[in-house]
C-alpha cells in the first residue's frame, strides 16, 4: 500500500511538472501534438481539437509533445518556430508549477497544523547559542553570512560542520537592530538509538512508533509502526525525549522495552542500543506556532526557499566532496523513502498527511533539479535559448540532439550507480 502511494506521489509530481509545460504551451500558442498520461505503450486516447490526449500502460509520470520541439517544422506555431522568450517561458513552467504546487500544499498543510519559525523556544543547559548569548524569544537571522529562512537551515549548514566559530546574527524583542554574536557550535558524541522514528503532538516529538529501520535493534526485538512505547527497564516513557535520555544513560547495555500494542501490554527484553555517528549542534529548540493563512503562506514561502537552497548547496558539497555520495538517493531509494515517511501515520489522515508533505518536499526538488543546465534536462534547454538569443542564430538541431543524448545516458548511468547506495539500504535498513 505504502509503494503505491509513493508511484501516486511520484506520478502527481511528474504529472503537475507536465501540466506546467502543457499550460504555457497552450498560452503562448505552440501546436500541442499530445498529453500523455503516464510512460510506455499507449492504452486508451481521444482527440481534442489538434491535441491527442492519452493513458498508457506504465503508472508513472507524463510526458507533453510539442510540434517543432523534437525536429524542425515549418509550421508557424512549431516550437522552433516561436521567439526565444516564448519557448523560455515553455521550458521554464515544468519547474515553475512544481514550485507553486508545493507552496500551495505546504500552505494549507501550515495553516491547518502550525508551522516552525527560526526564534528560539528552548536552549539545552549547554547551548553553543546560550553561551553565545542568545535567549529564548530571539529571532535567528543567519548564520555565517547566510540568511535563515527556517530553522532546517540550520542542521543543513551544521552538516559540513567541523565546529569552527561562526557569526549569528539574530533580532531581540525590544531591542533595536541586529544583534551579533560568534557561536562555536558543540561536537554531540554518539547518541544511541535503536532505529525508530516516532510521531509528533503538537509539533513535539511523542510515544508512538511512526516507522522501524530493517535489522536495527528495533526491528529485529520484534516492534512495530503504531506501537506506543510506555516504558524502559522500569523508566515510564510518555514522549521521545524519556526514551533517548534513558539510553544516553546506559549507552550500549541492553535495555527491556515495554509498548502498548493495540491494548496489549508486550515487552521486549536485551535490546541493544547502536550508536549514531558524532555531529555538531547549537542545543536549540525552535518556536511552533499556527498563525493566519498570511503567515502560513509567509512560512511555506521560506520552507520552499531554503528546500531549493538546500538542493543547490548539496550539489555543490558533492563536487567539492564535502558531502558523500553514498548518501545520494536515487528512484529506488525515494520510493523507499516515501513509503517509510508515509508509514509512519497512524491514521488514514495521518498517513495523508505525511505523503502530502513528502510529495511538497519532492516535488520542489524536481523543479529546482530541472533547472540544472545538465543536458537532457530543462535547464540545459533553457541554456540553449540563452546561447541562441547572445549569438543570434539557432545552434544545429542534429547537435543539440547529440547533447541531449550523451546527457540521457548519463543520467540513466548516474540512477543505476544510486541502485548501489539504495539496495544495501533497504535490505540493511540503513
Amino acid at each position: 500500500m505504502n509503494i503505491l502511494m509513493a508511484f501516486i506521489s511520484l506520478s502527481f509530481i511528474i504529472l503537475i511538472h507536465e501540466l506546467g509545460h502543457f499550460m504555457a504551451a497552450r498560452w503562448v500558442g505552440m501546436k500541442v501534438l499530445e498529453f500523455s498520461i503516464f510512460m510506455g505503450p499507449k492504452l486508451f486516447s481521444w482527440g481534442k481539437g489538434e491535441t491527442k490526449y492519452s493513458i498508457r500502460a506504465i503508472p508513472i509520470g507524463g510526458f507533453v509533445k510539442l510540434e517543432g520541439e523534437e525536429e524542425a517544422s515549418e509550421d508557424e506555431r512549431a516550437f522552433n518556430n516561436k521567439s526565444a522568450g516564448r519557448r523560455a517561458l515553455v521550458v521554464v513552467a515544468g519547474a515553475a508549477m512544481n514550485i507553486i504546487i508545493a507552496i500551495l500544499i505546504i500552505t494549507v498543510i501550515s495553516f491547518s497544523f502550525g508551522f516552525s519559525t527560526s526564534t528560539v523556544a528552548q536552549l539545552s543547559g549547554d547551548s553553543a547559542l546560550k553561551e553565545a548569548g542568545i535567549m529564548p524569544g530571539d529571532k535567528i537571522v543567519s548564520y555565517d553570512g547566510k540568511h535563515v529562512f527556517h530553522p532546517s537551515d540550520l542542521s543543513m549548514f551544521l552538516y559540513v560542520s567541523e565546529g569552527e566559530p561562526v557569526e549569528v546574527a539574530y533580532r531581540r524583542e525590544g531591542v533595536k537592530g541586529v544583534q551579533r554574536t560568534t557561536v562555536t557550535p558543540k561536537e554531540i558524541p554518539p547518541v544511541y538509538l535503536i532505529g525508530i522514528t516516532v510521531g509528533t503532538t503538537d509539533g513535539k516529538a511523542n510515544n508512538v512508533v511512526g516507522s522501524v529501520q530493517n535489522g536495527s535493534p528495533a526491528g529485529m526485538a520484534g516492534l512495530i509502526p503504531g506501537d506506543i512505547i510506555i516504558k524502559v527497564d522500569e523508566v515510564p516513557v510518555t514522549e521521545r525525549d524519556d526514551l533517548l535520555n534513558y539510553l544516553q544513560q546506559t549507552k550500549g547495555k541492553p535495555v527491556h522495552i515495554t509498548v502498548n500494542r493495540n491494548g496489549d501490554i508486550i515487552t521486549f527484553h536485551d535490546v541493544v542500543p547502536e550508536a549514531s555517528e558524532t555531529y555538531y549542534d547549537l542545543g536549540a529548540q525552535f518556536e511552533y506556532k499556527k498563525g493566519n493563512f498570511i503567515s502560513s503562506l509567509a512560512s511555506s514561502i521560506n520552507y520552499s526557499i531554503s528546500t531549493i537552497r538546500s538542493v543547490l548547496y548539496s550539489i555543490t558539497w558533492l563536487i567539492s566532496g564535502k558531502a558523500s555520495f553514498k548518501d545520494v538517493s536515487g528512484p529506488v531509494g525515494i520510493v523507499s523513502y516515501i513509503g517509510d515517511v508515509v508509514e509512519m501515520g497512524r491514521g488514514f489522515s495521518e498517513k495523508l498527511l505525511y505523503l502530502l508533505q513528502i510529495t511538497a518536499f519532492l516535488s520542489l526538488n524536481l523543479g529546482v533539479m530541472n533547472l540544472i543546465p545538465f543536458p537532457a534536462l530543462d535547464g540545459a534547454k533553457l541554456l540553449f535559448i540563452i546561447i541562441e538569443k547572445i549569438r543570434r542564430k539557432p545552434i544545429d538541431p542534429e547537435k543539440e540532439a547529440w547533447i541531449s543524448m550523451v546527457g540521457f545516458f548519463i543520467l540513466i548511468a548516474f540512477m543505476i550507480a544510486t541502485l548501489f547506495n539504495d539496495i544495501p539500504k533497504l535490505i540493511r535498513g540503513f
